[in-house]
């Protein structure tokens, strides 16, 4: 086995700049973001929570992410937005279940469960995302006629505890434009995706 194989197996936990806790059987929420250096002061209040342990540095990036004016945006261009999409779908059904999902300008929140790929082994994160962000950067730069880092290499996943915990998250992410101010209702946000059973199980489609 290479080295580089290696490292997309499999692991129940491991550890980057944050974290990461994939259960064999479980459903996660993950954000990643386009690669774009936080400020200072983002950077400080990250440190602080990490040193005391008190406060969630998800809650102080997302909002950061959902609010900025600075950095890369290319989320916002529908062909780029689109590209991501369309992958995300693509590989439903074939190395993951997924739930929703929502391609906010400059990061990107899904909802999905990791399929099982060999002998009660799911699909790992770290494969389904080197394929998803590779594929999905190179053809990005090609639209926007640059080269270099598309993605930021770490993301954020969350293991989903519970049903409460389930359907907390997926509100989150379905109302995460109407949070960052950018439509008034979430059915205007186009690039929000939801699996229908969900939609049915949440009565989102009693709701106008």
């Amino acid at each position: 086995m290479k080295k580089n194989d290696n490292r997309l197996r499999y692991r129940g936990f491991y550890r980057r700049n944050l974290p990461h806790i994939q259960p064999r059987d479980g459903i996660l929420f993950i954000t990643y973001r386009l690669y774009h250096q936080l400020p200072e002061r983002i950077k400080e209040q990250i440190n602080k929570i990490r040193k005391t342990k008190c406060g969630n540095s998800f809650e102080i990036i997302d909002n950061y992410l959902d609010l900025c004016k600075e950095g890369p945006k290319w989320l916002k261009d529908d062909r780029i937005a689109n590209v991501v999409r369309d992958n995300l779908l693509k590989m439903n059904k074939v190395q993951y279940e997924l739930y929703c999902f929502c391609i906010m300008p400059n990061h990107v929140h899904v909802l999905l469960k990791p399929k099982i790929k060999f002998r009660n082994i799911p699909y790992s994160l770290a494969e389904i995302f080197r394929g998803h962000k590779g594929v999905t950067a190179r053809k990005a730069n090609l639209i926007l006629h640059r080269s270099g880092q598309f993605w930021h290499a770490e993301r954020y996943d969350h293991y989903i505890r519970d049903d409460e915990d389930f359907y907390n998250i997926a509100w989150y992410i379905i109302m995460n434009p109407v949070k960052a101010k950018l439509v008034k209702h979430y059915r205007e946000w186009k690039f929000t995706w939801i699996e229908k059973d969900l939609e049915y199980e949440m009565g989102l489609d009693m709701i106008e």
